[in-house]
């Protein structure tokens, strides 16, 4: 049994059981007299006050009574506590937190990470399970990991050696901290338990402390009892790199600009060399002032590089500072190659059209009659690869693919395999259609709501558009509604075959939108999103740990494979897509399968997270309105019992209360 605040209870001990004790040491001085009466004792009463002190000590029951209340009350204010062992019949859930901050090496005396400590609280809280209860079968217990997400490792069992088995099989990643999924998986068990059994279940939570959580995401646990194990060490030293990333100048793509921060979470100041590397290659080496991390935050310091590179790269950027964290001491990203967009306007004729997609820095154009378009291939159409060509204004039309195509009242015979926007018209693909107005509806229109947060509507606003009998959009139930008229939606995107066609169900030349400002913002956001797909807004491709990512795939098999730092697998889905499961660790992927185009054979992950970068320890652990506190290093957890103290303080005055009035009984 320990205590959480005996200091607070040895200075009021200090002060109440000397009071207590001094007045059975002060004695009553009377005069012996006789009296004929009775009557005279109620003066014999009123005259017990003191008025000589110290008298010698003798046996009092009183005295005794009130020592041991005063000494329950003040074991109750030492908040006492006692190993939290589970009781027969209650099921226990152990939690592991296996992200990435718990791969500091500051356990062991700096030698060991902190999820073999982890581990071994674990395994300490199983051997003090199974010589309590668990031996006798009374209980049962299961093993949770979480990261990024929860997952049951091992699920309730009254065998020991499967849950020690399941605790060691806990595999390290450098995915994020979420405890609010894990919470989510336990809480059915508890609720389910406490309902049976009428008891909650406890829940040792073993981690650093450090976690995440999504918008509106609960975090919070009915029916158990929550204990928090620490682990780590409060003596941190971590310099991270927490942001990356690489923009390619738009007039002159093949400058590039990298960008990154540092942050330093150690009590001391850092001076890290920073070393850019392209496809292996030393180009830059920068030393670095980080101050040190304070009650504010962490030293934070911003760098900038520049280079000229046409091609596609790996940049690399790494720091030489020592310290307990190895996952953010690296990033890397895939550089896309210099590209100039081609975009193909087919059109009966839309000058007004022709000169808005000009405007928005397309470097080729080619305006196509839709008799010519029809004798076009729809492989000849695509442009290939990621190839440099096509940067030069040329002046060829069609022979070397197209980025983007712009459909203008008129809808291809066949889909095809470039990214498109369609005005008044849509593509041939199932339950994608442009229906007729029907004669009840208005003539003008406007629209009612959009998507602001999209990419394809960013600083786009169409309060005052107005629509001259625009059509009836139906849609797929997969396709992704950007703006919604009086007559349902108007404006969508939906993918078909790994190729994204955005549809509005208006001519353009039938509104009043070429009016206004937002109409060339949203043909430039098309051209480049669409053209440009996942380096529209960054020219370097990477992508945090934990995430699942799909990636463009043109061949026909069903799996792709990539090595890495582990080998992981891509499913090929049906819309031409591959899909990869969420990363556990950081580094570079690649494959040798010719149906994935650069830049996308080559997939770089990093951890870029500040909190996660933070490898301080949280000594209590907030859950919902409660706050969850125990003692790191053995896994000696701790459970308060200062309420029974306060139940026998209680005991002991109604006992002393019982022996007082029966002396004063006259």
């Amino acid at each position: 049994m320990g205590f959480l605040a005996p200091i607070t209870a040895l200075i009021a001990a200090a002060i109440a059981v000397p009071a207590l004790v001094a007045l059975y040491f002060l004695k009553l001085r009377r005069r012996e007299l006789a009296v004929p009466s009775t009557l005279l004792w109620r003066k014999a009463i009123q005259d017990m006050q003191v008025n000589a002190p110290f008298q010698r000590m003798r046996r009092n029951l009183l005295l005794l009574l009130q020592l041991l209340l005063l000494a329950a009350l003040l074991l109750a204010m030492a908040r006492p506590t006692m190993h939290a062992v589970a009781r027969p019949g209650q099921q226990v859930v152990i939690v592991i937190d296996h992200s990435a901050s718990m791969n500091a090496m500051d356990a062991g005396g700096g030698s060991t990470p902190r999820l073999e400590e982890a581990r071994e609280a674990a395994l300490n809280i199983i051997d003090d399970l199974g010589a309590g209860t668990l031996a006798g079968g009374a209980s049962a217990a299961m093993v949770v990991s979480y990261a990024e997400r929860a997952r049951v490792v091992q699920p309730f069992t009254t065998d020991l050696a499967r849950l020690r088995t399941a605790v060691r099989s806990i595999q390290p990643t450098d995915q994020r901290s979420r405890l609010g999924p894990a919470l989510q998986l336990v809480e059915p068990y508890a609720l389910q338990a406490a309902a049976a059994d009428d008891e909650d279940v406890l829940v040792y939570v073993i981690g650093d402390g450090q976690m995440h959580q999504q918008p509106g995401e609960a975090m919070a646990l009915r029916g158990a009892e929550l204990l928090y194990v620490p682990t780590g060490s409060d003596d941190v030293d971590n310099v991270g790199i927490v942001a990356y990333s690489a923009r390619r100048d738009f007039e002159r793509p093949e400058r590039v600009q990298v960008f990154a921060r540092l942050a330093n979470y150690g009590r001391a100041s850092a001076n890290p060399n920073v070393e850019l590397r392209i496809d292996g290659r030393v180009n830059r080496v920068q030393p670095v002032d980080l101050p040190a991390a304070d009650d504010d935050g962490p030293g934070l310091r911003s760098l900038q590089f520049e280079f000229v590179l046409a091609e596609d790269a790996l940049v690399e950027l790494t720091h030489d500072h020592r310290d307990m964290l190895a996952a953010d001491d690296k990033v890397q990203l895939v550089l896309a190659p210099s590209r100039r967009l081609r975009v193909l306007l087919v059109t009966q004729g839309n000058a007004f059209l022709e000169r808005v997609v000009r405007s928005v820095g397309v470097r080729r154009l080619v305006t196509m009659h839709p008799e010519r378009f029809e004798t076009q291939s729809r492989e000849r159409l695509r442009r290939g690869g990621w190839s440099t060509s096509g940067t030069a204004m040329d002046a060829s039309s069609a022979e070397e693919g197209f980025d983007v195509i712009i459909f203008d009242v008129y809808a291809p015979d066949e889909t095809p395999l470039v990214d498109s926007l369609y005005f008044a018209t849509a593509p041939p693909i199932d339950d994608l259609a442009i229906h007729a107005p029907r004669e009840s509806d208005r003539q003008s229109q406007v629209i009612l709501n959009w998507q602001r947060d999209h990419p394809l509507m960013r600083h786009v606003v169409l309060d005052d558009i107005a629509m001259s009998r625009p059509g009836r959009l139906a849609v797929p139930m997969d396709a992704e509604v950007l703006a919604t008229g009086e007559t349902g939606p108007v404006l969508a995107a939906v993918r078909h075959e790994g190729v994204q066609h955005v549809v509005a169900g208006f001519d353009v030349l039938q509104t009043n939108w070429p009016l206004y400002v937002s109409f060339p913002v949203f043909i430039s956001n098309v051209v480049q999103t669409l053209g440009l797909g996942a380096t529209a807004d960054d020219a370097g491709v990477a992508y945090p740990t934990g995430q699942v990512v799909a990636l463009p795939y043109t061949g026909a098999g069903e799996t792709v494979a990539y090595d890495g730092p582990v080998q992981i697998s891509a499913t090929v889905s049906g819309s031409g897509e591959a899909v990869l499961r969420p990363f556990d660790r950081v580094g570079v992927y690649r494959t040798s399968d010719e149906s994935v185009e650069p830049p996308f054979d080559r997939v770089a992950v990093n951890l870029l997270d500040m909190l996660e970068s933070d490898i301080r320890v949280d000594e209590q652990l907030e859950v919902g309105t409660r706050t969850a506190t125990t003692q790191g290093g053995d896994a000696t957890t701790r459970r308060e019992i200062w309420p029974w103290f306060a139940w026998v303080a209680l005991a002991f005055l109604m006992v002393e209360w019982m022996v007082y009035t029966r002396r004063m009984h006259i």
